[in-house]
């Protein structure tokens, strides 16, 4: 089958970072329209592999957008890339599958296709999508698959299940509105609201709610944005990228919440994950002065303890 994604790589099929956090820029392709920076995407780990996405080359203003892979043995590199500009990738894994949405901006309809591939480590993606006409940024708030025939995705300020060739249907109905979610394993899914977060079951029963998420004195966000960009839970504790405060933090099983990394302007956080009994934390650094983002990846085990695993 012809796609036209370009695969590189070796254990990575073949072989460098949405601003894609998704900085995403829904830039003028061929002609001149005005760039505009829009943080979204993901991260993911896959065993003791990482994977983000980003753009290709990192100073790329068509926004070609690649998956990046990194494991503790090897330096990231590389794990696909679009030959599409204002494009995007989101991802999700189920067991040892991981789900790939790609994303691309026509610009002559002004509308979103997207495609979903699937693959393991090592092995070459698959569609199991075709591209299609995306009307509800399926990815943007988060997915996952329950099957290679349904996707589940967040789209504020609800939750939806679409089956494929049919219509989003609401997943369930749930007491606030929802910004984004998360899979955490097989049974349970990680609610990220304006300044809440919940663990509930496939159900939308709440087993864990964290509230207040959000401090209302803060005056100075990046963007006027005040805002949680990306959480992740594990073993009784909630990890967050606190964009307004342009700061780390951890709400521990005991419900007290520490920041356990203060970043510095230009710094501003977007996506976490757990790692073994680490911590992944991914920044950029934003200049808003039309420069393209730079990335700032980083293993913190304790404050003593950590390491760069890509910075630009």
């Amino acid at each position: 089958m012809k796609t036209n994604t370009e695969f590189h790589g070796n254990l990575i099929f073949q072989s460098n970072f949405k601003l894609k956090f998704r900085i995403l820029f829904i830039i003028a392709i061929l002609s001149c329209v005005q760039i505009i920076a829009h943080p979204g995407g993901n991260m993911i780990t896959a065993g003791k592999h990482v994977l983000w996405s980003y753009v290709s080359p990192i100073d790329d203003k068509e926004h070609h957008a690649c998956v990046m892979i990194w494991s503790p043995d090897s330096k990231p590199e590389i794990l696909l890339k679009s030959e599409f500009a204002a494009s995007d990738f989101m991802f999700s894994t189920s067991g040892e599958n991981i789900y790939i949405i790609e994303q691309r901006y026509i610009q002559n309809t002004d509308s979103f296709e997207i495609r979903i591939l699937k693959t393991q480590i090592s092995k070459k993606p698959s569609v199991v999508w075709e591209w299609f006409e995306d009307k509800w940024r399926i990815g943007d708030g988060g997915f996952f698959m329950n099957s290679d025939q349904e996707i589940i995705f967040g789209r504020y300020p609800k939750i939806y299940r679409l089956i494929k060739d049919q219509q989003p249907q609401e997943y369930f109905e749930f007491k606030s509105s929802i910004k984004k979610i998360r899979a955490i394993g097989p049974n349970q899914i990680l609610l990220l609201g304006d300044n809440s977060c919940w663990l509930t079951d496939l159900n939308g029963k709440i087993s864990k709610e964290w509230t207040n998420l959000i401090d209302p004195e803060i005056d100075d966000a990046p963007l006027n944005r005040n805002q949680i960009f990306d959480a992740d839970y594990k073993n009784g504790e909630l990890l967050l990228a606190y964009w307004g405060k342009r700061s780390f933090d951890v709400i521990e099983p005991n419900e007290r919440r520490k920041t356990i990394l203060q970043l510095k302007e230009p710094l501003v956080p977007h996506w976490v994950a757990f790692y073994g009994n680490k911590k992944l934390l991914f920044s950029s650094r934003l200049q808003f002065n039309g420069e393209t983002p730079k990335p700032n990846l980083l293993l913190y085990k304790s404050d003593k303890e950590i390491s760069s695993i890509w910075i630009e």
